[in-house]
């Protein structure tokens, strides 16, 4: 194995179970989230010569993840009638909540509010990730907040 692909090895290992917990939650769709964080991974294998170098290679793994991710759940949407989609358990566990209200938010509020709170990125790295500019990222985070107190309930954690 060669220095790149050891390198790769050790991002593989570091980023994968990131992605994972990250596109569970939110989806909430266990289905085919390791299938997407697998297959995000193996694009950034291809690509390791050009994202090992930069700052955040985990970023640009997470943008692929997150557009593979919302090409399954339309095809799914299409797919799938609405009388076979099963229904959801309630949350029993204050993380399970979180989640299941992160599911509730249209999708750029979701992957803004988690991208910000799950993982930590700030304002600008979510901008780059999403290819949007930092007022919209700032916007999304007000109105995703403003409506996760409403869902779990005035609560402003």
């Amino acid at each position: 194995m060669s220095a790149p692909d050891l390198g790769f090895a050790e991002f593989f290992r570091e980023c994968l179970p990131v992605v994972t917990r990250t596109l569970t939650a939110l989806s909430g769709d266990t289905r085919a989230v390791e299938d997407i964080a697998q297959d995000a991974m193996l694009i950034a294998q291809h690509r390791w010569s050009d994202i090992h170098t930069y700052d955040k290679p985990e970023a640009w793994v997470l943008k692929v993840a997150l557009r593979l991710m919302r090409r399954w759940q339309q095809r799914y949407e299409r797919e799938t009638p609405l009388a076979e989609v099963p229904e959801v358990v309630q949350p029993v566990h204050d993380v399970e909540a979180l989640h299941a209200a992160l599911r509730e938010l249209s999708p750029r509020h979701r992957e803004t509010v988690a991208l910000h709170h799950l993982l930590g990125y700030s304002v600008s790295e979510i901008a780059a990730v999403l290819v949007v500019g930092e007022s919209t990222v700032r916007t999304h985070l007000t109105r995703g907040r403003a409506e996760l107190r409403r869902i779990l309930g005035g609560s402003d954690e």
